[in-house]
């Protein structure tokens, strides 16, 4: 094996390169705005609070939201910092301490997960929680939105829909899903949506219906 090959393989320059690739993945991660990664979960079904104090009811299919909570502990940041305190600490360790190669990839690799750590718990009680919530194309699902009708529908007839999604207000042309007048400030829920024209019932009618329906054996 020739002198080169013994540097190149030497164990502080391995540590060193590991610090440098990890540490130039972490700064171009940031710069192309992929240096965190929220957590989501499904929704189950039921009533979800909405900005504006309205709120979507949820008619089987999953809607996904932010949930700091459930972040996992293995996302590109907390790897990222791992192997970059790890390259660092494995680099100082070998090349200035002169610790042997695997007593400094031992003590490198509990101070990676240190850092890791740190940066875990920096994402999940700082940088996330401040976030603005993260937008899927359900977020903009007509269906199962609820609102209150500001003109009411008369029987046969077209009212008005005024309710909240993707953090916006927003108003539509309604109608009663049963063809029944519903009056004006009605809280109702969105059955379907057809041409620009929402057909509702009212929240409290959906609501005695889906319990009858749990109840029923």
């Amino acid at each position: 094996m020739s002198l080169y090959d013994d540097a190149v393989l030497d164990p502080s320059n391995v540590f060193l390169i590991i610090f440098m690739v990890s540490m130039g993945l972490t700064f171009a991660s940031f710069a192309l705005g992929i240096g965190h990664l929220p957590g989501f979960h499904a929704g189950d079904g039921g009533v979800e609070a909405a900005p504006g104090g309205a709120g979507h009811l949820d008619f089987g299919h999953g809607h996904f939201h932010l949930d700091a909570g459930g972040v996992s502990p293995l996302n590109m940041a907390t790897i990222l910092a791992f192997l970059t305190w790890f390259g660092g600490a494995g680099y100082v360790l070998s090349s200035t301490f002169a610790f042997e190669g695997w007593a400094a990839a031992v003590l490198a690799g509990l101070t990676g997960l240190v850092g890791a750590g740190i940066v875990f718990v920096v994402l999940v009680r700082v940088l996330i929680p401040g976030q603005t919530p993260y937008l899927s194309a359900d977020d903009f699902d007509l269906e199962g939105t609820i609102g209150r009708l500001t003109v009411a529908i008369r029987p046969g007839g077209t009212g008005e829909l005024v309710f909240s999604l993707g953090g916006t207000r927003h108003a539509i042309g309604a109608r009663s899903i049963s063809g029944d007048a519903i009056e004006r400030g009605a809280e109702v829920v969105v059955v379907r949506e057809e041409h620009g024209i929402a057909f509702v019932q009212k929240f409290e009618e959906m609501l005695t219906e889906r319990l009858g329906h749990a109840r029923a054996p």
